[in-house]
């Protein structure tokens, strides 16, 4: 037996989430730029359509969904950087944000029940971490760029020179500490091997014997080793160290080149390979808890913020490696790519955050039983919308849109509560066509008649010309409170009327034929 689909019926879903798409995008456009009405509803819609990605259990789906919901969350809050005043910021966020949030519940659920997990939350819970940890990448390679550091690290190995005396000491120093990671290093190769064949069994044997465990090292020998590091940089004794030296003709000039410098590069090599490995092993034991127990599902919805941080990486490696150059500041060059990269990761994040604080917002708000979990979408998006719409006409929306705007706030709530309702009881794909059609008909001709009326009463019953809105509160706001009582009033009384849950095509027919047996009989 196959578990019930409990999403929304399709049919009024679809209807719900285009009336709110259509009628938030021609307010936005009457009151705002085209250019940044059109991005919000870019992102927005990229985030719905990634969200209906992520309720999948193909991973390929589920990347997608990460990437477009990073793309769109992007773009959503880059929106602002196209506004000019505190109002067209609002509404170029408000319209699209009222539309998304009815889309997402159409579509998939905004908040999925408790005992699921939220695909959602987990993607933007795992997509900040990735995208800080980008950041601070980008962070370290734009100094790396701005000074130039390759440059400075081969100015520093050539040049690298110390008293013969120091070097000496230190390579003693390097080569216990070689020894002492080599002895763990080889525990993981070998854990890494999982069917080792005899030559990396000899190897690694060899690798064994030389690696030393610390307890394995005398106390004698850890004695002098640190009493040389005491003594090596006290003048006296480099004093006497090159008298010494001095005394040996053949000798003394050839250990005081080596103690020098030149031996210390092959060695430092050696203790960064090593070191290397324990790292990766570090680093592998901590992916493996971060991608828990389904590694393939937490790689796919990390699959947006990984591709953002690793583009925006690469495009300013090569473009600084191709000396493209930026310059960021009076002295520093090189690093300004990296730095737009810091700058549009940073944007990202911002938006994650904002996106995970309002899915926060209204889990708390369904938990706390202010919000239905079935229908939070097409509350708060049908209730932004209305909002938008009373916002819209204090700032010069033409009366006739605040009707409609308010009036399409209600017909997306009632839709979508209907679908919902019928698709907790009887599952998204249940033929339910004629319920839906006669409840959306008789709805929207409730808010069609209440139009009517108030524009009657407005233009007709009321001879006077319609004040412009820069003669204080325009009339254009009471007209559309004047809507809002009489669409509630109206629509209350045609829920009233209502009785019995939803009912089936096949109900319909059953009801029918019992109608004509009774008849015939």
């Amino acid at each position: 037996m196959t578990e019930l689909d409990s999403r929304p019926a399709a049919s009024s879903a679809a209807l719900a989430g285009t009336v709110a798409v259509l009628v938030s995008l021609v307010l936005a456009l009457a009151v705002v730029d085209p250019i940044a009405v059109l991005a919000g509803f870019v992102g927005g819609l990229c985030i719905a359509a990634g969200v209906w990605a992520l309720r999948s259990d193909a991973h390929e789906r589920i990347a997608c969904g990460s990437v477009a919901i990073v793309i769109g969350a992007g773009v959503f809050c880059g929106t602002a950087l196209l506004t000019t005043d505190y109002w067209s910021l609002v509404a170029a966020l408000g319209f699209p944000l009222a539309a998304t949030l009815v889309v997402i519940d159409a579509s998939s659920g905004l908040v999925p029940p408790t005992d699921e997990t939220d695909e959602l939350t987990a993607m933007l819970d795992e997509s900040f971490v990735v995208l800080v940890v980008g950041i601070c990448v980008t962070i370290v390679c734009a100094v790396a760029a701005a000074v130039r550091l390759p440059w400075v690290l081969v100015r520093v190995v050539t040049g690298f020179s110390v008293h013969p005396l120091v070097g000496f000491v230190t390579l003693q120093v390097g080569v216990l500490l070689a020894l002492l990671l080599l002895d763990r290093a080889t525990e993981t190769l070998e854990s890494w091997i999982p069917t080792a064949t005899a030559t990396t069994d000899r190897a690694l044997g060899r690798l064994h014997l030389l690696g030393t465990d610390w307890l394995d090292i005398g106390p004698y020998l850890k004695a002098a080793v640190a009493l040389q590091l005491l003594v090596a940089f006290v003048p006296t004794t480099q004093g006497l160290f090159d008298r010494f030296l001095d005394s040996l003709p053949v000798l003394g000039p050839a250990l005081r080149n080596a103690f020098g410098g030149p031996l210390h590069l092959p060695l430092a090599v050696g203790l960064l390979a090593v070191l290397s490995i324990l790292i990766l092993e570090q680093l592998r034991q901590w992916l493996l808890q971060w991608l828990g127990d389904d590694p393939g599902r937490s790689l796919a919805r990390q699959t947006g913020s990984t591709v953002l941080t690793v583009g925006l990486l690469l495009g300013a490696l090569v473009l600084t490696a191709a000396g493209v150059t930026r310059r960021v500041a009076p002295t520093y060059a090189g690093g300004g790519h990296y730095g737009s990269a810091t700058v549009l990761l940073l944007v990202v994040l911002i938006s994650v955050v904002v996106l995970r604080g309002l899915v926060t917002l209204l889990a708390e708000l369904v938990a706390s039983e202010l919000l239905s979990r079935q229908v939070a979408g097409f509350a708060a998006g049908s209730g932004l919308l209305f909002i938008m719409t009373l916002l819209g006409a204090e700032h010069g929306l033409a009366p006739i849109l605040v009707l409609v705007g308010s009036a399409a706030a209600l017909l997306v709530w009632d839709a979508g509560v209907h679908a919902s309702s019928i698709g907790q009881q009887l599952g998204r794909d249940a033929d339910t066509t004629d319920s839906e059609f006669v409840h959306v008909t008789g709805t929207a001709a409730i808010l069609a008649g209440a139009i009517l009326l108030v524009l009657l009463v407005r233009y007709v019953l009321i001879p006077v010309a319609v004040p412009t809105t820069s003669t204080g509160l325009s009339l254009s706001s009471v007209v559309a409170l004047g809507l809002v009582l009489l669409a509630i009033v109206a629509f209350t009384l045609a829920l009233n009327a209502h009785d019995g849950g939803p009912r089936t095509s096949r109900d319909r027919s059953d009801e029918r034929g019992e109608q004509t047996a009774d008849n015939s009989d």
